[in-house]
C-alpha cells in the first residue's frame, strides 16, 4: 500500500500546478548540473590530451582548443539534461491530467517507458550531430549499456546470460576486446576514433624508433614521481607492485 503524501491530499489542479513547478525547476537545475559536469569532465581530459599529443603547437592554440571542447561537452550535456527532464515532467503532467496512477518521486519517470521516450528525443536533438565530442561520449556509453543490458537479461533469467555471471565471463571479454582493438589498430587504424588511434600510435608505433640515445629510454619526471611514491608506500611489500591481479 502506497503511503499517503501531501500531494495525494491536494486537489487535482493543485497537484498539476505542483508537478509543473517541480518539472520546470528540476529542468533548470539539470541544465546547471550538466554545464558544471561537462566542464569538470572535459577540461582535465582535454588538457591531458593536448599535453601528450599537441605540445608542438602554440600554447594559445591549445588553450583555445581546450576551451572549445569543454564548452561543447558542457553545452550538449546541459541541453540534454534540460530536454530530458522537461519531457519527463511533461509526461508526468499528462499522466496526472489523465488521472493515471503515479508511484514515483517527482523528477523521475512516472513510467519506465517515459525514460525511453525522453532519452530518444533528447538524444536525437542533442547527440545525433556527428562530431568528435559527441562520438566519444556515445562510444563511452555504448560499452557500458551493453554490459548493463547483459546483466538485466541475466537477472530476468534469459539464457545464456543467466547461466554465468559477469565475473566469470570478464576474463574472456577483456582478452577479446584487447585482441580486436590491437588487430584493428595494426591493420585498419583509421577506423578507430582519432584520439584512440593517437594514443595507440604513441604506445605501440612511436616506440619503434629512438633517435636521442639513452634519453629516449629514460622515464618522464611524472613517471618517476608516481613510481617512487608507490615504492615508498609499499616499501615493506614491494612484491605486491608486480602482481598484475592485485589491487594497488
Amino acid at each position: 500500500h502506497k503511503p499517503s503524501t501531501q500531494a495525494d491530499s491536494m486537489r487535482p489542479d493543485d497537484r498539476l500546478a505542483l508537478a509543473l513547478r517541480h518539472a520546470a525547476l528540476a529542468s533548470i537545475m539539470g541544465l546547471r548540473n550538466g554545464l558544471h559536469y561537462g566542464v569538470k569532465i572535459r577540461a582535465p581530459h582535454s588538457l591531458v590530451m593536448k599535453f601528450l599529443f599537441s605540445m608542438n603547437k602554440p600554447v594559445k592554440e591549445n588553450i583555445i582548443a581546450i576551451i572549445k571542447m569543454s564548452f561543447a561537452h558542457a553545452r550538449n550535456l546541459g541541453a540534454f539534461v534540460l530536454i530530458y527532464k522537461g519531457i519527463l515532467g511533461a509526461l508526468r503532467v499528462l499522466q496526472l491530467s489523465a488521472g493515471g496512477p503515479i508511484n514515483t518521486a517527482p523528477g523521475t519517470p512516472a513510467a519506465g517507458w517515459h525514460a525511453l521516450v525522453a532519452g530518444w528525443i533528447g538524444g536525437y536533438i542533442v547527440w545525433a550531430h556527428h562530431n568528435g565530442v559527441n562520438e566519444q561520449i556515445m562510444l563511452y556509453l555504448l560499452s557500458r549499456i551493453l554490459v548493463a543490458l547483459f546483466k538485466v537479461l541475466a537477472a530476468k533469467g534469459v539464457a545464456p546470460f543467466s547461466k554465468v555471471n559477469f565475473k566469470q565471463t570478464y576474463p574472456f571479454l577483456a582478452a577479446g576486446v584487447w585482441a580486436i582493438v590491437m588487430w584493428l589498430f595494426e591493420t585498419h587504424p583509421k577506423t578507430l576514433q582519432p584520439s584512440l588511434e593517437a594514443s595507440m600510435k604513441y604506445l605501440y608505433h612511436d616506440s619503434n624508433a629512438w633517435t636521442r640515445g639513452a634519453n629516449d629510454f629514460s622515464p618522464s619526471s611524472a613517471t618517476m614521481v608516481v613510481v617512487g611514491a608507490m615504492l615508498w608506500m609499499k616499501r615493506d611489500r614491494i612484491a605486491e607492485l608486480f602482481d598484475l591481479g592485485a589491487k594497488v
